[in-house]
């Protein structure tokens, strides 16, 4: 039997509009870093800043910090997808402590987000996604929520990799007609490699398990997304087949000095699967990544995708979950 959270408070309740000043990103980081990163302290308030300034108008993005007794506690989001934009549908979030004495407020928030939703014209499904909780499940759920996806956050220690284990996933590959080299290194041979690259992260990231709908992936944001000023290109890695980009494995540096990255995509084309490439390059990327000193790589993957049993194949540890769920209005 759940938890149940049906306490009855006095306090006071009210939001504050987010204006988008230095100071206020400084606040929505540290919230965000307490309430909702599975990895702390990674990252910065000028990365939130420059991924926030990215997100087009026609998004309608609403931020909101959250005031309780005159402190504030959370935030909360809501916008149309700047990814996979879809004007019926709006994404948000709430970010609370999971304290009972907060529940009440919580639920008037996301009562004020639901309404908000139904007043929109065009808008027939509210999405939110959330870190797991018996707290954050029966918010939404009793509020008619549905889970739609759920996502496991894992994470590996470097020290702990031995690639040797995989020595016959990887004499197969380097006896293959594939082989890897890194973005930095087709840069100099492939005069169009933003293209080929886009095509394949669009094709991979098509393949990825979502409750969302991706349309075409829009060329100028991608770049803008992709190519921060924190991007290094030594940190992806590309499959080819003769001259053909066919796999991937993709990752995020911080905007600060950390020796963690985030992984940002792997996958295959479909036409290549079973053939043992992404487990290969995640070995190729993993043991490089070791030699240049880093010490931990974080991921997150739908919990049918099969790079999650990849992952953990490969060491990675579960270290928690974000659940998707959605209201029709």
């Amino acid at each position: 039997m759940g938890v149940h959270y049906s306490i009855m408070s006095d306090l006071k309740f009210r939001t504050l509009p987010f204006n988008s000043t230095d100071q206020e990103f400084a606040l929505l980081y540290e919230l965000e870093n307490t309430l909702d990163y599975h990895v702390k302290d990674w990252g910065s308030p000028s990365m939130i800043k420059y991924h926030a300034n990215l997100i087009p108008e026609k998004c309608n993005a609403v931020c909101e910090f959250i005031e309780i007794d005159g402190n504030i506690v959370g935030y909360g989001y809501m916008g149309h997808d700047e990814w996979a934009f879809d004007e019926s549908l709006l994404d948000s979030n709430l970010a609370i402590p999971n304290e009972g004495r907060y529940f009440e407020s919580a639920q008037s928030y996301l009562k004020q987000q639901i309404a908000r939703a139904r007043q929109t014209e065009g808008v027939k499904t509210l999405r939110a996604e959330f870190k797991e909780s018996d707290f954050m499940k029966e918010l939404y759920t009793v509020n008619g929520f549905e889970v739609s996806l759920t996502d496991f956050v894992s994470i590996i220690d470097l020290d702990d990799f031995k690639g040797e284990r995989f020595s016959k996933q990887t004499q197969r590959f380097n006896k293959s007609d594939f082989r890897v080299e890194t973005l930095t290194q087709l840069q100099k041979s492939e005069a169009d490699w933003q293209r080929k690259l886009f095509s394949l992260w669009h094709s991979v990231e098509e393949d990825v398990p979502t409750d969302l709908v991706e349309p075409n992936m829009d060329f100028e944001y991608w770049k803008s997304s992709l190519f921060a000023p924190w991007f290094e290109s030594d940190d992806i890695y590309i499959v080819l087949h003769e001259r053909r980009w066919v796999a991937l494995s993709s990752y995020d540096r911080s905007d600060k000095p950390t020796d963690t990255l985030s992984t940002d995509l792997t996958g295959v084309l479909p036409e290549y699967r079973r053939k043992g490439i992404c487990t290969a390059l995640k070995v190729f990327a993993l043991e490089d990544l070791k030699s240049k000193g880093y010490k931990r790589v974080f991921t997150d993957n739908e919990e049918n995708n099969p790079m999650f049993q990849i992952n953990l194949q490969l060491g990675f540890k579960k270290i928690g979950s974000e659940i998707g769920c959605k209201l029709n209005l």
